[in-house]
């Protein structure tokens, strides 16, 4: 066993669902490393620019993360030293919607009519975009159609996240700033429709009037549920894994007992979720579903790679990734495989 003692592990998250986000709120993962006499610290909370970087691009080691899977497949496709060590397939709301006056009723009817491309790259890549193109797709390919006839409409966002100035941005919560230029457009007239998912999608949409044309986030085939945010890689880097693997058997072990933990104490993770989202914890559950267990898992699953393989094609088909790699290559199995030998559960 390697006798390095890093001061500190690094978590990295975006504000989304995730078990991540859970067992850190719970002190597991602080806890645990504690008993090693290693610290845990943040990277999107740190004030350095550099420090905080490294969500997107991961070039700190020891460092763990979770979130959406295009800043993970980015910084992989960018020769980042990284390895996936679990995924987390949440089911949870994503459709299309339009206003009632639009007259678009299902996603047959978005041919001929305009669709949002929110556009919005600080850190070198695309972070909306890929969601709401792959959104369309999968929404077109749950009734056995292409994209092709639909307009894409880019959508510069991002340059006021306050809103400041205009009516959604005064009046609607903080957190549904995420849509609230695609929200803007669409009241405007200047596009048709937009992608949306989660709580903050299912209250932005409710805020505005909007009314669903697809929704598919918990469609029985995962090609058409897989997107930017489904799957969430939880990836660690292989600095970590050569010198302290026990801490990362550790710190995995612990993100993977998080499902069954949430569907037994659903409340408890509802309101931890909510809070990390800014939204309401009516919304949270709206947008989960029942099955806590599966949206809040960790799994290696092959038929899950697989699906997940080929939305990286689709990422480097789209020019969202510049470099492909063998996603086989990047799996990390044997971390997760030791969460489930010691077979371990949280009750509290």
């Amino acid at each position: 066993m390697s006798t390095v003692v890093p001061q500190s592990v690094w978590y990295a998250h975006s504000p989304a669902v995730a078990p991540l986000i859970v067992a850190l709120r719970k002190g597991w993962l602080a806890e645990g490393l504690a008993r090693h006499g290693v610290g845990l610290q943040s990277v999107s909370g740190h004030p350095d620019p550099q420090i905080r970087r490294s969500y997107s691009d991961h070039h700190l080691n020891f460092q763990i993360r979770q979130g959406g899977n295009v800043p993970a497949l980015w910084a992989r496709s960018n020769g980042a030293a990284t390895r996936l060590v679990g995924l987390t397939w949440t089911q949870e709301f994503q459709a299309i919607v339009t206003l009632p006056s639009t007259g678009i009723r299902t996603a047959k009817d978005l041919t001929g009519r305009r669709f949002a491309v929110p556009r919005f790259a600080p850190l070198g890549y695309q972070v909306l975009a890929p969601f709401a193109i792959r959104g369309l797709v999968n929404a077109r390919a749950a009734e056995d159609l292409d994209i092709a006839g639909i307009e894409l409409v880019d959508v510069e966002v991002g340059r006021d996240a306050a809103g400041q100035g205009e009516t959604f941005g005064r009046f609607a919560p903080r957190r549904l700033a995420i849509y609230a230029d695609e929200a803007l457009a669409l009241l405007r007239g200047e596009i048709d429709a937009f992608y949306v998912k989660g709580s903050e999608g299912i209250a932005a949409a409710s805020f505005i009037g909007a009314s669903v044309v697809s929704e598919f986030g918990f469609h029985p085939d995962i090609n058409i549920r897989v997107n930017a945010g489904t799957p969430r890689p939880l990836t660690v880097d292989q600095a970590f894994i050569d010198a302290r693997p026990d801490l990362v058997d550790l710190l995995v072990g612990e993100v993977a007992r998080v499902g069954e933990w949430a569907n037994a104490n659903r409340a408890e993770a509802i309101a931890i979720l909510a809070r990390e989202n800014n939204i309401g914890e009516d919304f949270a559950n709206l947008a989960l579903g029942e099955n806590l267990r599966t949206a809040l898992g960790l799994t290696l699953d092959i038929g899950e790679l697989r699906a997940f393989d080929a939305y990286k094609q689709f990422l480097l088909d789209w020019k969202f990734l510049d470099r492909d790699f063998p996603l086989d290559a990047w799996v990390a199995p044997a971390h997760l495989a030791a969460a489930h030998r010691t077979g371990q559960t949280r009750t509290n």
